[in-house]
């Protein structure tokens, strides 16, 4: 029995009791299956001084048929070390700033090794409720109406409700979520179908419910009655289970199973957007960061989860090109690793175009998109697409030719497809061979295929276009083109050839005579072809600014009947 008054010693678990001595030395050189074989019991196999890896991830390497590679290879490196005696405080804080694996030695003997997936983490204390309520504008003010609703409605469900994503990476960047920001992800530790159902009966929208994912979404969520942001449109709110996800080929679609919280942040692509902040009413804006998302923001930097992040799913690489051109962050080492690792694996069959095509789009709807495929060429990540994809230098020059178009024709209000823009920018200096090659990976087919493939042929076209000098020859060769071939000759031309299909794109193409086929019927001009070919013959006039006026276009007709009798 404790003695009152009386001062007992305190026991503190340090770095020895927290770490697995279940560990094997591996040889550099070393393959997967060889270490493998060697460490029957081993959960972790050091690699180098600060290098290891875990016996899950050598596993699954093995089994996608990767035995081959070396165990280095995937391995964390640049991992922390510490003494013996380290106190289990020093410990934490390196898992929390995102330490995955934290090496214990002792001289020059690694003794044992801490896993931050095995240590359970302490309860987050930062709140970031402060920042929720500062309300900038109606749409923020309903977005944190919105998310008391969702925790309390899970709440009232017994299932606890957590924001993540895009959402909380962007409100902790930056003071407040006013303006439009990304649409709001939920995650739910239970089901998350059922949940999304209780939660558009209270937020109004239209639900859309995907059973074989598991998830749902609410468009046209409306804001609180009776409060600033009533009547506000809050955007999407997607809804998803917490899940775990098993690959079981490299580029496959993931098999997903219900886990807690934890487990569905630690399937994310970066740390940055492996942050959650409870919704619970008792616990509403807490923050929950077990994987050193926040250092990394303050660090400006995207860092991958596991070593075959990008392995498992390589459409993470374009995702990392998009996040660092928008954020403005740079490329974690561990990172730039795996992302060769994952070029070194080579082709992917299990991926298929039409995800690859989705990220080329996204990619290109970007602001900075040019920025983001610029990282793509130095990478060599558009060797995804086809293994002969070669860089070249004039292919950076073409890039920010199609973002000039883009932004031009934006601003114009010409309709583009950004997509179609770039891959032409991308394509265009390769081999023919690739270049089918490529169109046929991305799954480009119809009438897409034929407006990329004349794009990628628009050599001919600028120079038909540098020898017309008349405007009505100048429309002739343009009618009728795609603005996708337009602007790969935009592309390739010189300044003049660029004005020239400026002009067409912004005004000579409207051009149109006055007279229609019912005033050429009543002029005399025969029902039929021949009206299509008058019509041609008056716009053609009015673009070489010799017609004007009805009138003159009246004479015009009279003129061209006399000829057409002679």
């Amino acid at each position: 029995m404790a003695k009152a008054r009386a001062v007992y010693p305190q026991v503190e678990v340090g770095a020895v009791a927290l770490m697995d001595k279940r560990l094997v030395l591996c040889p550099p050189r070393s393959t997967i299956a060889r270490v493998l074989a060697r460490g029957a019991d081993a959960q972790v196999f050091v690699t180098g001084p600060r290098a290891a890896v875990r016996r899950r991830e050598l596993a699954r390497a093995a089994g996608w048929g990767l035995g081959g590679l070396r165990a280095a290879d995937i391995a964390w490196a640049g991992l922390p070390v510490v003494g013996p005696r380290a106190s289990e405080i020093e410990v934490r804080r390196l898992l929390e700033r995102g330490a995955p694996l934290v090496l214990v030695r002792g001289g020059r003997r690694v003794l044992g090794v801490v896993d931050g997936e095995r240590v359970e983490m302490l309860p987050a204390s930062l709140s970031v409720a402060g920042r929720l309520e500062r309300t900038g504008d109606r749409s923020a003010e309903g977005r944190v109406w919105l998310l008391r609703v969702a925790g309390k409605v899970g709440e009232g469900m017994g299932v606890p409700v957590f924001a993540v994503g895009g959402f909380v990476r962007d409100l902790l960047r930056r003071d407040g979520i006013g303006g439009a920001g990304p649409d709001l992800d939920l995650v739910v530790e239970g089901d998350g179908i059922a949940f999304a159902r209780r939660l558009a009966e209270e937020v109004g929208g239209h639900l859309a419910v995907h059973s074989e994912f598991g998830t749902a979404s609410i468009e046209g969520a409306l804001g609180a009655a009776g409060g600033e942001s009533a009547g506000a449109s809050l955007g999407r709110v997607d809804v998803a289970s917490a899940r775990r996800e098993r690959y079981e080929a490299p580029g496959a679609l993931p098999l997903v199973s219900p886990a807690p919280l934890v487990e569905d942040l630690r399937r994310r692509d970066f740390s940055v957007n492996a942050l959650a902040i409870s919704l619970a009413p008792s616990g509403f804006g807490r923050l929950v960061d077990p994987l050193g998302g926040q250092q990394d923001l303050r660090s400006r930097r995207l860092r991958v989860l596991h070593p075959l992040s990008f392995v498992e799913d390589p459409t993470r690489i374009f995702r990392a090109a998009r996040y660092a051109a928008r954020l403005g962050f740079g490329i974690h080492a561990e990172t730039l690793r795996a992302l060769s690792l994952a070029l070194k694996v080579g082709r992917y069959p299990a991926l298929s175009g039409d995800r690859l095509g989705a990220e080329l789009e996204l990619l290109a709807g970007e602001p900075v998109a040019a920025k983001a495929f610029k990282l793509l060429l130095r990478w060599g990540a558009l060797r995804l697409w086809n293994h002969n994809y070669w860089f070249m230098p004039i292919s950076l020059r073409r890039l920010a030719a199609a973002s000039r178009f883009v932004a031009w024709a934006r601003s114009g209000g010409i309709g583009v497809d950004p997509g179609e823009i770039y891959l032409v920018a991308l394509l265009f200096d390769q081999r023919p061979r690739t270049k089918a090659a490529v169109l046929d990976r991305l799954a480009v087919r119809g009438e897409a295929f034929d407006r990329l493939w004349a794009g990628l042929a628009a050599e001919p076209l600028a120079r038909g276009l540098a020898r017309a000098h008349r405007p009505s020859l100048l429309a002739d060769i343009l009618r009728g083109k795609p603005v996708t071939v337009l602007a790969a000759a935009w592309m390739v031309g010189g300044a003049s050839i660029r004005h020239r299909v400026e002009w067409f794109l912004g005004e000579g193409r409207a051009v149109r005579p006055v007279l229609t086929g019912e005033d050429l019927l009543a002029l005399g001009v025969p029902r039929g072809p021949g009206i299509g070919r008058c019509l041609a013959a008056l716009r053609r006039e009015r673009l070489d600014g010799r017609l004007v006026t009805v009138a003159q276009e009246r004479q015009f007709v009279k003129e061209y009947l006399l000829r057409k009798e002679a």
